[in-house]
């Protein structure tokens, strides 16, 4: 049976790993099977102290390496605990170490951390923060005399007396000067060398300074960490800055603005504020600063403030700035855009967040995962976005979903399949072509790209032929117009025909749709085309000379 101490080592090593040494695959893999394997025999717990872990009931003291590595980890989260439940399963487990493998400073806050653990399906291992470290108060002493003040140096002035607690003394009563002389009548001299007059105004400011005799007591206010200069200014500097201690320190400043826009609500400026810091980021690459950047931006943008980040994508002056702000938060921002775009019914929104993520360079595996969501109408918006970013690893995902109960989730993802294409596509898009739903098959065949469709063309004249909608029919034969190989226009020109001559007549619109079709395909239908002028039909031969027409024009 394992000890506490090799379990909370194996833990240790599954951690350090993912963080340290991405590239060792191996390693990870079988120090992950050894902490698997402890956690199989039911409900497990690891709580974090000042000086030690403790797993279950045994406290562990940290005198091996990878304990007090384990231990940094934890608290640098600010992980008090974390709760293993018996069963859980292994891929719940992998999510979970993934996300505290992160360097510490990766997340705003706790409430970061748990609101990524949560987007990461992790919400059945509790995790508890560290506790607020108690108050301690020292205890009362007796009074001890004041310290003896040491005598004055030969030649210089005694020291002031003190007036009293709260006071301080007056400028113009300070000690004379090291030479022992008093200033002229007329004015006295403040230890800066300035003269002052009797009402306490300095001379050299003229007599028209304004002075406390004259309007009474004036306070001078100031905010904690309030940034002294203009964003651009202290940008304009940071990006001119040397040295870890400048930048810090202007990077302070710049957040303290930042902070004070987050507490207004000034969200725009929130965004002008990261953005900016985004943009010194990329000026700098390879100066080493990325990390202090990073850590900046992610103390700046907690996932509450990211939230607001994302509404900016869809209006006002600041959409393009927004965007590349939460591309360069990465997966987090992505996350924050798919919960967005999961719950707008607005259209105009959600073409909005469409554009938006089709920038984001992380994180796609959020859509794949939200695919299997509950609510119909999440899957339906995640559907349409693997259209939109042609998402070619959700195709297996989407190919399930043209089961699904709801006919706007199987309209969606037929959509999605047919701007794709590929060999892939092939069966889900047959089964599409066939659904039960006029709106279904319409959506597929609307959608469906001529070029990565080309193997399609014999399955849609098919259902072309078997269709019983006439405007789905007129879709279907477009649709092989667009792939243009011989087959689809052979499908068209049998299409186009008119029939019996008084029985199986074709309907006229039907026959026009056909030719609507040849002329999509281009030139490799114009002699089609031209055995068609000698129909009967006057109405067909002007649509036919139209398509030709258009053809060449």
């Amino acid at each position: 049976m394992s000890t506490p101490a090799a379990i909370l080592a194996d833990l240790a090593a599954v951690l350090l790993l993912l963080r340290d040494r991405p590239d060792k695959k191996e390693e990870q893999r079988s120090a992950f099977k050894r902490l698997a394997a402890h956690l199989v025999t039911g409900d497990h717990v690891v709580r974090v102290k000042p000086t030690s872990l403790v797993w279950d009931q045994v406290e562990v003291p940290l005198g091996r390496a990878e304990l007090v590595g384990l231990h940094d980890q934890l608290r640098g989260h600010g992980i008090g605990e974390v709760r293993f439940p018996v069963g859980l399963m292994t891929s719940t487990l992998v999510s979970l170490m993934k996300v505290l493998a992160q360097p510490p400073g990766t997340y705003g806050g706790f409430d970061h951390l748990t609101a990524r653990l949560d987007a990461a399906g992790c919400g059945a291992i509790p995790v508890s923060p560290l506790p607020e470290a108690p108050q301690t108060t020292l205890p009362a002493s007796a009074p001890s005399a004041p310290p003896q003040a040491a005598p004055p140096l030969p030649g210089l002035p005694p020291e002031p007396q003190p007036l009293g607690p709260g006071l301080v003394r007056p400028l113009w009563e300070e000690s004379p000067t090291v030479s022992g002389e008093r200033p002229a009548a007329g004015g006295r001299t403040d230890p800066k060398g300035q003269r002052v007059d009797d009402d306490g105004r300095l001379a050299d400011l003229g007599p028209d300074a304004l002075t406390e005799a004259k309007v009474g007591m004036m306070h001078f206010l100031t905010a904690e960490m309030r940034a002294v200069t203009p964003l651009d200014d202290l940008v304009a500097r940071l990006s001119q800055a040397q040295g870890d201690r400048a930048i810090g320190e202007l990077l302070n400043q710049i957040m303290a603005s930042g902070e004070a826009a987050e507490r207004r609500g000034d969200w725009q400026e929130v965004v002008r504020t990261a953005h900016a810091l985004v943009k010194v980021e990329a000026a700098q690459a390879g100066g080493g600063q990325g990390r202090t950047f990073g850590i900046a931006l992610r103390r700046l943008l907690p996932k509450s403030a990211l939230e607001q980040v994302a509404r900016l994508t869809t209006h006002g002056p600041l959409k393009a700035e927004a965007t590349a702000v939460l591309r360069r938060m990465g997966a987090d921002g992505t996350e924050v855009l798919l919960l967005a775009l999961s719950s707008a019914e607005d259209m105009s929104q959600r073409r909005a967040y469409f554009s938006a993520l089709r920038e984001m360079s992380e994180g796609t595996e959020l859509i794949v995962h939200m695919l299997s969501h509950d609510q119909w109408f999440v899957v339906r918006n995640m559907a349409d976005l693997c259209g939109e970013i042609q998402l070619e690893r959700a195709i297996p995902a989407l190919s399930k979903l043209m089961g699904h109960d709801d006919d706007r989730v199987r309209r969606a993802v037929a959509g999605a399949l047919a701007k794709m294409g590929g060999t892939a596509v092939v069966e889900p898009m047959r089964r599409a072509l066939r659904d039960p739903s006029p709106a279904v098959r319409m959506q597929a065949a609307q959608d469906l790209d001529g070029r990565r469709n080309r193997s399609l063309a014999m399955s849609l004249a098919v259902s072309a032929e078997e269709e019983s909608k006439p405007d789905v029919q007129r879709e279907m034969y477009l649709a092989l117009g667009r792939i243009g190989s011989a087959d689809a226009l052979q499908a068209l020109k049998k299409a186009a025909e008119p029939g019996g001559k008084l029985f199986r007549r074709k309907a006229m619109s039907l026959r026009l749709a056909a030719v609507e079709g040849l002329g999509l395909a281009g030139p490799s239908a114009a002699a089609v085309l031209k055995d068609l002028l000698a129909d009967d039909d006057k109405e067909f031969r002007a649509k036919v000379e139209q398509a030709l027409q258009l053809m060449w024009s």
